[in-house]
């Protein structure tokens, strides 16, 4: 079951050192008004000018929030930073009329599309955007979500290059081929996620154009048909596969640049795309979360934990990818996402041998009490899928629609967050960047002990 990198990590005792990758969270949010209607107020005044915000800023809409921590040692710390800068926005909106939107699918769109306000952005971005309008519905711009940027801890590299050498010419190519191992497993499992997390199963008016599902499904923003997605579908069979596939795709006009690749993972470097596979790979971005409406800050600690099970297990064990992993990989998430909500996948006998599987390497390599918990439960919405999101939130859907839930959740967490901030700071024309040093910035907002809400599991 395990292969030689997997070997290696338990011989030379570094599952520490695995399971603690690095992380990076993005989520969006749309800000709302009460009646479940995009805001028409602009970017928070107190956060000062969003084109120069590190870490707060509007994506492609006016009203749609993007939250991007620094990059953290390890989960924990990715969480309690993405919950101060949540808390940070909350504290910022008008709180008369704003909200934070908690589902993926958009709120109710204006019948006029083209009084939807682009961001406020550089006059190179708007361009871009301009561009991207000519050739995409705007509607396909709006769903949101939430981004994993995983990345590897230098000590865990140069421990295996030591006994790799003889197989790796440099570094650079060991930290590629372990990046293909996790890159393949979550594109082959990515429907597995799809059907534990998906939370997008309708949408509300205006957002349809020609055809719409005769039922509530599992997500609708993981789907190829509704959610954000290129033509273009990219190469993951190796580092070197993909930057060559998005550079051709650019040079042939398929795509402007990289940013349009909306793919279920991007591979990043930080010296740009082209080079990469010869520098090696710095980090990669999931792409494939919904938001989870019973957390306010969109993803639960359970969901993290699992992600990084992922990347320990995809890591550690044998690669089953081979020429036709991506397109059935596609093939079976595209399924799964539009499946009825409350119905029994057609994949669940994969899916709980993989997560046997996944249980017999938590007991092999003897991880945490919380990873087994997490596990189980999960485990448990295999079995039942009345348990999972998607199914929950069909049972809120009233008029078809769920407007009413979403906003009861909204002011939930909006309430909530309001009465923490009363006893923390909060450092709003700060967090741009603009006045204080990134040091002096986690001193004044991150390094609190800032506390999201979870509500159970079960929704209500």
């Amino acid at each position: 079951m395990l292969g030689e990198i997997g070997k290696l990590i338990l011989n030379q005792d570094l599952e520490a050192t695995m399971m603690d990758v690095r992380m990076g969270l993005e989520v969006e949010m749309h800000r709302v008004e009460k009646d479940g209607r995009l805001t028409t107020h602009d970017f928070p005044e107190e956060l000062g000018d969003q084109k120069q915000n590190r870490h707060i800023k509007n994506d492609f809409l006016n009203s749609q929030s993007e939250l991007i921590t620094p990059t953290a040692d390890n989960s924990a710390e990715a969480v309690r930073d993405l919950t101060a800068l949540n808390h940070t926005l909350r504290a910022s909106l008008s709180q008369d009329d704003d909200l934070l939107w908690p589902l993926s699918m958009p709120p109710i769109l204006p019948e006029d599309l083209s009084t939807l306000e682009i961001s406020h952005v550089t006059p190179e971005k708007a361009e871009y955007y301009r561009n991207w309008l000519s050739r995409h519905d705007i509607r396909r711009s709006v769903p949101t979500g939430v981004h994993i940027n995983l990345s590897f801890d230098d000590a865990l590299t140069e421990s295996l290059f030591a006994y790799l050498k003889d197989e790796y010419d440099t570094p650079a190519k060991l930290k590629n081929a372990m990046f293909d191992k996790v890159v393949h497993g979550f594109v082959q499992y990515r429907w597995l996620l799809t059907y534990l997390f998906g939370a997008a199963p309708i949408t509300e008016k205006n957002y349809y154009t020609d055809t719409r599902p005769d039922h509530p499904v599992r997500s609708l923003r993981s789907s190829r048909d509704f959610g954000l997605f290129s033509e273009f579908r990219g190469d993951y069979t190796s580092v070197a596969a993909y930057e060559k596939a998005i550079l051709a795709a650019i040079e042939s006009g398929q795509i402007q640049g990289e940013s349009e690749f909306h793919g279920p993972i991007r591979l990043k470097s930080v010296g740009g795309l082209a080079g990469m596979a010869e520098r090696g790979l710095d980090y990669l971005e999931l792409r494939m979360l919904d938001l989870d409406p019973t957390s306010s800050i969109g993803i639960r600690d359970s969901t993290i934990r699992f992600v990084r099970l992922l990347v320990m297990y995809f890591m550690m064990t044998e690669s089953t990818w081979d020429a036709h992993s991506q397109q059935l990989a596609e093939e079976m998430n595209e399924q799964v996402a539009l499946e009825p909500a409350t119905s029994m996948t057609r994949y669940q006998t994969q899916a709980l041998d993989f997560m046997d599987k996944l249980q017999e390497f938590v007991a092999d390599v003897g991880l945490s009490v919380n990873v087994q918990r997490t596990l189980k439960e999960l485990y448990q919405r295999v079995v039942n899928p009345a348990t999972t999101l998607s199914a929950q939130l069909e049972a809120m859907i009233v008029d078809d629609s769920l407007v009413d839930y979403a906003i009861r959740q909204a002011q939930m967490y909006q309430d909530a967050a309001i009465k923490e901030i009363q006893s923390r700071r909060i450092y709003k024309l700060s967090v741009d960047g603009q006045h204080v040093s990134a040091q002096k910035l986690r001193e004044i907002l991150f390094d609190q002990p800032w506390h999201h809400v979870e509500y159970p599991a079960e929704i209500r």
